[in-house]
């Protein structure tokens, strides 16, 4: 097994949440990193703040013990042998984990004008393993929710030598096993281990697999909402300049998604985050810009009727749901014949038949024949036959059993006739019987008789007795 397969393993056991020690600003106050991110990230939109800020940044002081806790998982699970090659990279993986709480920060700041309710802000720092550990604090997120409802959950991303694109996620997201509480009151961008989930997705294969797909299956055009997105160049323009995980080479893949839209059906509004892993200062204004450009972008989208809702709500016993998530409405029994006596009681008035004359009508029908058409029997058909050809009533033939044959040509002879009048043959002559004609061929074909060699010889001998009489004979006559 890989290196970095046992990392992640290692990380899935000691499933660490970095939320869990975030403290607010009024419990606690923040550190010096994380009241200058914060002052960075609100400072691009500071005439459109209505309100306080409210913080949580990563504190240790006051979750010393939970992180205890934590240290003494780590250190049972490194005791398997399995993590023999990357043991010792690994004993420093909670020094790291103090590090990344520490540079973990997340803001709710309240704006005007603006396409959200509320603006949200965090860090996103990362410990890295290649051959060893090594803590990423550079990348950010701006993230919020818009009041419009998206047909589907839409990606943005980079793949190497393309062109950026939109592309739709066709399935779930992949969010690693996390499950959403839909019974929460609170808006989920505010659930701070699900926005979590969602940036870790972006490096989900599955994720990624999305955006290849779109692009190389789908030739990166079909959907209605990417397609609308993709056609505006400053949109474009806006999110090509964020820098990915390519840019950054924290990732080794050659695709990179760092922007995301996910519709909450059940809330009526659509989740929106972009996340930049730029370290220059320049990020927090170049991903505010880019967030707030495609958010107006969303709620501009043509309506549509949403395909697969991305949280379902829980089905009701009995109840019936499309694939789509529609619910459709159920009856039973009684409610069904109360409705059909309603619509009974106002029917119009319309004739009604008896059984007997239906059947009266289904044996009319059964002739198959129009109203008022003419019908002949047998009998009045031949009699306008024969008037149809001239009223001449002219017999069948047959033929006269009185007659006799001639033997030869068949010819009809009368009574006292002695010869045919045709061919001349006597009457009562016995009929001719004609040669069987001998093809060469069967000829041929006939076997001869063979003979033996002694039959041979006397014929031999008999011929030259005769033929020596003969001779004789000659000579006699001629003296």
């Amino acid at each position: 097994m890989s290196e970095q397969k046992l990392y992640n393993i290692f990380l899935n056991k000691l499933e660490f949440d970095p939320s869990e020690y975030l403290i607010s600003s009024e419990e606690q106050e923040l550190t010096e990193f994380q009241k200058k991110t914060i002052e960075n990230a609100a400072s691009i939109m500071k005439d459109n703040i209505i309100g306080e800020i409210k913080a949580f940044g990563g504190n240790l002081k006051i979750n010393e013990e939970k992180f205890k806790e934590l240290e003494n998982k780590a250190e049972e699970e490194l005791k398997n042998e399995e993590y023999e090659n990357i043991k010792k990279e690994l004993k420093h993986y909670t020094k790291k984990l103090r590090e990344l709480i520490e540079k973990t920060c997340v803001a709710i700041i309240p704006v005007k004008e603006m396409p959200w309710v509320d603006l949200l802000f965090r860090t996103v720092p990362r410990i890295n393993f290649d051959k060893k550990l090594e803590l990423l604090d550079n990348t950010i997120a701006y993230y919020g929710e818009i009041k419009c409802v998206l047909s589907r959950p839409i990606i943005f991303g980079k793949m190497k030598n393309e062109k950026p694109l939109f592309a739709p996620i066709m399935g779930t997201i992949d969010l690693g096993g996390y499950k959403l509480d839909e019974s929460q009151k609170e808006p989920k961008s505010q659930n701070l281990s699900y926005i979590s989930a969602i940036i870790n997705s972006f490096d989900s294969i599955i994720t990624k697999n999305h955006l290849a797909k779109y692009h190389e299956g789908y030739q990166r055009h079909g959907d209605p909402i990417c397609d609308f997105l993709m056609n505006n160049n400053e949109l474009m323009n806006t999110l090509e300049r964020i820098t990915s995980g390519i840019e950054s080479e924290r990732i080794a893949s050659d695709i990179a998604v760092y922007c995301i839209a996910i519709p909450q059906a059940a809330d009526k509004t659509t989740l929106i985050l972009i996340s930049d892993e730029g370290k220059d200062s320049n990020k927090y204004s170049r991903c505010f810009e880019a967030f707030l450009r495609f958010s107006a972008e969303c709620c501009n989208v043509p309506s549509q009727q949403p395909d697969v809702p991305t949280q379902v709500a829980a089905q009701q016993p009995g109840a019936v749901r499309t694939p789509g998530g529609q619910e459709l409405k159920t009856w039973s029994a009684d409610e069904l014949a109360e409705e059909a006596q309603k619509r009974m009681a106002t029917k119009p008035d319309m004739p009604a038949w008896t059984e007997e004359e239906l059947g009266k009508f289904a044996a009319e029908r059964g002739t198959g024949l129009p109203d008022g058409m003419e019908v002949w029997t047998e009998d009045e058909l031949q009699d306008l036959s024969r008037k149809r050809q001239g009223g001449l009533d002219i017999p069948e033939w047959k033929v006269d059993d009185s007659l006799k044959e001639c033997a030869k040509c068949g010819y009809g002879l009368r009574p006292g006739w002695s010869r045919c009048p045709v061919c001349d043959t006597p009457v009562g002559a016995e009929p001719e019987q004609k040669p069987v004609e001998v093809s060469k061929e069967e000829v041929a074909e006939e076997p001869k008789e063979e003979l033996s060699e002694e039959v041979e010889q006397e014929i031999t001998e008999d011929t030259k007795e005769e033929s020596l009489e003969e001779i004789k004979e000659e000579k006699e006559d001629q003296i």
